[in-house]
């Protein structure tokens, strides 16, 4: 039964297809989500691809969010970086958005990068992603508009810039090619999966506090525009502190570190819906 009552809440929103960017990773999200500049890590895949350059050690994470406080609400994600194999750098994902038996978004990313030869310091990456749209609940209760699901894919591409200053430059364009998916074959019209971007820079200062802001834009809008803020301060390589401000909501965390592995904690608060809360765990060689 309560599945069922999820279906009917549901309804009006997943009739359309709405991958919007998946925001995985704590660290980022504790810092507001302005990491355009920042995707050093083996999130670049899922940021900015540009930044797989910036790290050249083979990692993997696996990501949990509870959004809203909806046990149902699945929020799931797992990266792999790859370290640089002549000269390429590479990067995978896996993101699913859902809940059991009854709808699912899940994103397959695939990213490759390499710094610009004669530009020191200038990197330049781009992902296939394949997105796969279900929804089981549709079929569980006999919905004969229910078309099996449907798929299609996007590209991102990504540039960074660090030259071995303390300030760094990025940018991205997501779903550059705007890929339609349908769910229902009663819709009149296939829903646009909206390419959106975002630009910024960061500043290392004195090697332990990290600034950085972005302005992107709002999915479906190239025209409504959002700033983002976010630093992180680190305690001895081991303890980082993070905030950040993304369109007016708060958002912090922590993380934990030591050679071979990372732990993340986010949690951002949003007064209509509830708060949301990000772990990610990192291992390393």
């Amino acid at each position: 039964m309560r599945k069922i009552l999820l279906l009917l809440l549901l309804i009006p929103v997943i009739v359309h297809a709405d991958f919007r960017h998946s925001r995985m990773g704590a660290r980022p999200r504790a810092m507001g989500s302005a990491f355009v500049s920042l995707s050093n890590d083996q999130y670049a895949t899922i940021w900015n691809p540009a930044g797989l350059t910036l790290d050249n050690r083979t990692a993997v994470s696996i990501t949990r969010a509870w959004p809203f406080s909806i046990p149902e609400l699945q929020n799931d994600n797992m990266v792999l970086d790859i370290a640089e194999m002549k000269s390429i750098h590479f990067g995978a994902a896996f993101t699913r958005l859902g809940i059991d038996d009854i709808y699912y978004e899940d994103t397959y990313n695939l990213s490759a990068a390499m710094e610009v030869p004669f530009i020191k310091g200038l990197s330049i990456g781009s992902t296939v992603k394949m997105l796969r749209l279900e929804a089981p609940g549709y079929e569980q209760y006999n919905d004969p508009a229910y078309n099996g699901g449907d798929s299609g894919f996007a590209y991102d591409v990504g540039l960074i810039y660090n030259n071995g200053n303390p300030w760094t430059l990025g940018a991205a364009v997501y779903n550059l090619n705007e890929p339609y998916l349908q769910l229902l074959s009663t819709t009149v019209e296939s829903d646009p999966v909206y390419s959106h971007f975002a630009i910024g820079g960061s500043y290392l200062f004195r090697e332990i506090l990290l600034l950085s802001c972005d302005l992107g834009s709002r999915e479906g809008g190239w025209d409504d525009n959002v700033v983002r803020l976010g630093t992180e301060i680190w305690f001895f390589d081991t303890l980082a502190l993070r905030s950040g401000i993304n369109n007016g909501l708060v958002t912090m965390g922590f993380g934990l570190q030591d050679k071979h592995w990372q732990a993340d904690f986010a949690l951002e608060s949003f007064m209509e819906t509830g708060n949301v809360y990000t772990l990610s765990f990192t291992v390393r060689n």
